[in-house]
């Protein structure tokens, strides 16, 4: 056989592969990390916001002074914006809190003290990786 197709076949698997591989670290790295911990400041929320807006503006060639009726929208865009990310925030923090509560009360004591270290590393990884303090 000639060793001329073989080697474009395998060059294909190959590519193939690797491509495959980014597609996966890209993937799973965004869903186990999550939205980046930047996303969740202020600063940025306030950044995005006046970004959209000034996009809007332009994009609808908007006077200054419908600029200044519209405003109070986009400011109770942000603030909604900001309300739901810390109602939802709270909400995940309680139930996990639940969580926990269910499965301590079925654990034995070397059990616990098992949960409690994993739960104080995967803490203190959280908080190496984001900008977020440890609790």
């Amino acid at each position: 056989m000639n060793a001329k197709p073989v080697f474009k076949v395998v060059s294909c698997l190959v590519a193939l592969f690797v491509m495959g591989s980014m597609c996966g670290y890209a993937v799973s790295s965004r869903v186990t990390h999550g939205r980046p911990a930047w996303t969740q400041s202020q600063e940025w929320a306030e950044r995005w916001l006046e970004q959209r807006m000034a996009q809007d503006f332009a994009r609808i060639e908007a006077t200054p002074e419908q600029q200044a009726k519209l405003k109070p929208s986009y400011d109770r865009l942000l603030s909604d914006f900001n309300a739901i990310q810390r109602e939802s925030a709270q909400k995940v923090t309680d139930a996990f809190k639940r969580h926990g509560l269910d499965i301590w009360k079925q654990l034995t004591p070397k059990q616990r003290e098992i949960i409690r270290q994993t739960n104080q590393e995967r803490i203190s990884r959280r908080a190496a990786n984001s900008n977020t303090p440890a609790n």
